[in-house]
């Protein structure tokens, strides 16, 4: 669906939400075109939206088939009076439960049990505009360079965001990635701090590191400065040239989650994050985005997104911890990172 059409996928978007249908729209960093789809209860389709939590504890994963476009789901006779996702929105944290947490997670970390952890919280409010569709529209216009989606069904819950982090694509024999962490406000001069540095570089080692366990050959970009919205990030790109479906499925398997939405190591800081967090992050952290008849797919982190019932919503945002951490300093990033979506609501 190119952009000139954008206010029928609008409409449709609007419509869907309304209806409580299950459906995707989604527009690539960069890209001109909108894609949406409705899956009805006709024999799914291999085109559609994956949706896959932070941790198979957290929710299930989920994939939303298209069987209808725009303009046949506009012209369709779905109604108010379908059956209208709902989801119970979670608390928000509190401040001062954050910075307990936050400086817990550092003195843990320089007790050397871990080297990273990405805590997260919870912004929960009520949306005051008269349409989600509108605030949909506000982020595709405001961040061209992000991923910015908006998807529902029973089983996910209904979710919008415009997240600057790709996840892994496989397109025609090439997979890309990028390590994407570090903070800071956007435009800011001079130098990275340390914590930055070290906080990214944990990230490009382990994506290069799950690349040679699969045995792909890859090429890895100079780190540079990557923007998203108010703040920026340090980035590398890495792309490879896939010999078999199983490097990508094992590629796949091993990078998630990686230390730039968990820590490190991995698994361990998993498990401390479902004891040392109070919520259920769900589908935040995780990742989505299209996947093509052929099975080629493009996935992103689920960053900056919030999930919303009705009026309800919550903002999940989270931010890593190294030993150098300070909590205050780590509150105030997950604020800006809100402001993502907080200015639209």
């Amino acid at each position: 669906m190119i952009e000139s059409n954008k206010d029928r996928v609008l409409l449709a978007v609007e419509k869907a939400l309304r209806c409580g249908v299950s459906f995707y729209c989604y527009r690539l960093p960069g890209g001109e075109n909108l894609h949406f789809g409705v899956q009805t209860e006709e024999i799914a389709t291999r085109k559609g939206f994956y949706v896959h939590p932070f941790s198979e504890g957290d929710a299930k994963s989920h994939f939303i088939s298209q069987n209808l476009g725009v303009e046949e789901f506009l012209g369709s006779d779905y109604n108010d009076q379908s059956c209208q996702t709902e989801t119970e929105i979670q608390e928000s944290i509190s401040k001062t439960d954050y910075l307990c947490r936050a400086e817990q997670c550092v003195s843990d970390l320089r007790a050397g049990t871990l080297s990273k952890v990405v805590l997260s919280r919870t912004i929960n409010g009520q949306f005051a505009g008269d349409s989600w569709s509108e605030v949909y529209k506000s982020l595709l216009n405001a961040y061209r360079d992000a991923f910015v989606f908006v998807y529902s069904s029973e089983v996910t819950g209904t979710w919008l965001g415009a997240t600057p982090e790709r996840f892994l694509s496989n397109r025609k024999g090439v997979v890309s990635t990028m390590a994407l962490a570090g903070t800071r406000l956007a435009g800011t001069q001079g130098d990275w701090g340390a914590k930055e540095v070290e906080e990214q570089r944990f990230v490009a080692d382990y994506i290069g590191g799950c690349f040679d366990k699969v045995g792909l050959k890859y090429s890895k970009s100079e780190t540079y400065t990557r923007n998203a919205g108010n703040v920026e990030h340090l980035c590398n790109d890495f792309v490879g040239n896939v010999e078999s479906q199983t490097q990508v499925d094992s590629l796949r398997a091993m990078m998630h989650p990686t230390p730039a939405i968990a820590g490190t190591p991995t698994d361990i800081a998993v498990s401390y994050i479902n004891n040392i967090e109070s919520h259920n992050r769900r589908y935040y952290g995780g990742y989505v985005g299209p996947v093509d008849e052929n099975g080629e797919f493009d996935f992103f982190v689920n960053l900056r997104s919030l999930e919303f019932s009705g009026n309800d919503y919550c903002i999940y945002v989270g931010g890593g911890l190294t030993a150098d951490s300070d909590a205050e300093k780590e509150w105030q990033e997950t604020a800006e990172k809100a402001k993502t979506l907080q200015r639209f609501l």
